[in-house]
């Protein structure tokens, strides 16, 4: 290149959004050599990049790549500036160093490589001369990064719960106030810190530094998921959902989007809401992978079953506890005929039986109910609240009498419970944290062995899961006897999800 092209080159890098569309190469889809030019998801993400960023994303937009790609153009344009990469597995950070990182930066013009050197690049680092550098591994333990960026972190806060600990108390302090974090990621169910942040970010406009910036990315804003086809047969449940979507989103689908769509619904069934979201609400009603009533409780929401639930003054309310050393949770739930109405939860910690008596009295005053049995663990039997008095002869004292769940595996109540599940009719508002947990409820994962455990996570979905399992078992063993004076249950109004 002689002097002139110099210095036109040179004055082109100083605008990032030339260099954003003319310098780096990537390994295109056809394996070929090909010249990165930001999609509109991409440059979505570029234009409203804060502090602190969570991106919830339809699949195949191409957003890891587009932000490899911007730090690779900080790295290579600021000094000093380092940004660690936190992949959801080993291999998917080799490939992404390989193929995002050093690819790019092998592909770069001789000349910008001899004015910005390389001065280490291994399997998963580069460093340059002007004391910048990227890292890409699983997790980051020590050391200040000024750039974070998370990749599929609902992945890792459902299969690796440990490790999304380490990268929320860990590698997320190591960034300074004025640093930027980017967590992006498909919707993996509704439980982990992933989810935590997608909500929380919802609810605000960022204000500050710490504040989250949401930014969600549907299906229907890729102008590639589309299909020539100029008919297409639709069920009226796929007509209904489209034509809701249109009004929802103020959005006019094409023919070729609804076909599309129609297409990968039909092919990925319930799978579809977190692969191709169309509104954020959705992405989250889908089953928590290895949960163990996960498909049972995307059900309550598709049949409406998860709705407003209102108190029946004319019917008992029975309580259903699990009692531990951390939490206490209680369900209360009114049977009516074949319907199980779970119409309030409520769970606390650090507190004595008396706290939770006081609470239930209080229940019954404002909702003017009347309470017909609690239902509790058999470690009710031990002491522990009263010294040399056993938890039941306390609760007894206090104006509770327990009766003991039948003593079964955990294996069989959880049986127990799926059969049952679809006779329950739930609160939306007033049962919202013990909803959480029976969807959240699963299996460990054996990270060594890349399966699940036949035994659950214990994690806060455990209270609330085990205190429906205990109320389960007891009407199991005492089937509800019918009251003359309500024969038949009445159908409770509800609205469907989708």
């Amino acid at each position: 290149m002689n002097d002139k092209g110099l210095i036109e080159l040179g004055k082109k890098l100083l605008d990032r959004n030339w260099r954003l569309s003319n310098l780096y190469y990537l390994v295109g889809k056809d394996a070929r050599k090909t010249l990165f030019k930001p999609n509109w998801a991409q440059l979505k993400l570029f234009d409203s990049l804060s502090y602190r960023n969570l991106d919830l994303k339809a699949r195949q937009l191409g957003v890891t790549t587009g932000y490899c790609i911007l730090w690779l153009d900080s790295i290579l344009f600021n000094k000093d500036l380092r940004v660690g990469i936190v992949a959801h597995t080993k291999d998917d950070a080799r490939i992404i160093f390989r193929d995002k990182i050093k690819y790019a930066y092998d592909a770069l013009p001789e000349e910008i490589k001899a004015a910005i050197p390389c001065e280490k690049m291994d399997a998963h680092e580069l460093l340059l001369k002007n004391g910048s550098g990227i890292r890409v591994g699983v997790t980051f333990r020590s050391g200040t990064v000024q750039i974070l960026h998370v990749t599929e972190y609902g992945y890792i806060c459902q299969k690796m719960p440990q490790r999304a600990e380490e990268i929320k108390t860990g590698a997320f302090q190591a960034v300074p106030k004025d640093g930027i974090i980017v967590v992006e990621s498909t919707a993996k169910g509704r439980n982990g810190h992933f989810y935590e942040l997608a909500m929380e970010a919802q609810k605000r406009i960022p204000q500050n530094a710490l504040d989250w910036r949401f930014t969600f990315m549907p299906w229907w804003e890729d102008p590639e998921y589309t299909l020539p086809g100029e008919s297409f047969a639709e069920s009226q449940s796929e007509t209904n959902y489209l034509d809701d979507l249109n009004k929802k989103c103020n959005i006019t689908l094409t023919q070729g989007q609804r076909e599309w769509y129609i297409r990968k619904w039909r092919e990925l069934g319930d799978d579809i809401y977190a692969e191709y979201p169309s509104v954020p609400e959705e992405a989250f009603k889908q089953s928590t992978e290895g949960a163990y009533y996960g498909r049972l409780m995307l059900d309550a929401w598709h049949s409406g079953r998860i709705t407003s639930v209102p108190i029946d003054p004319a019917l008992p309310v029975e309580t259903w506890w699990d009692i531990g050393r951390d939490t206490t949770s209680i369900w209360f739930v009114q049977r009516d005929g074949l319907v199980n109405r779970c119409v309030h939860y409520y769970q606390n910690a650090g507190e004595g039986l008396p706290h939770y008596a006081a609470y239930l009295d209080d229940f019954r005053q404002k909702k003017m109910i009347r309470y017909s049995r609690a239902i509790g663990p058999h470690d009710l039997r031990v002491t522990e609240w009263g010294g040399d008095v056993k938890r039941i002869d306390v609760a007894a004292k206090l104006g509770i009498n327990f009766e003991i769940a039948p003593e079964v595996s955990i294996a069989d109540g959880i049986e127990v419970v799926r059969r049952n599940l679809p006779f329950f009719v739930f609160d939306e508002e007033n049962c919202a944290d013990g909803i959480k947990g029976l969807e959240s409820y699963r299996k460990e994962w054996n990270q060594a062995l890349g399966t699940w455990k036949d035994v659950p996570l214990h994690n806060f979905a455990s209270h609330p899961a085990d205190a429906f399992r205990y109320g389960n078992l007891a009407m199991a063993a005492t089937p509800m006897i019918a009251d003359k004076s309500r024969s038949a249950a009445r159908p409770i109004k509800t609205v469907r999800w989708r």
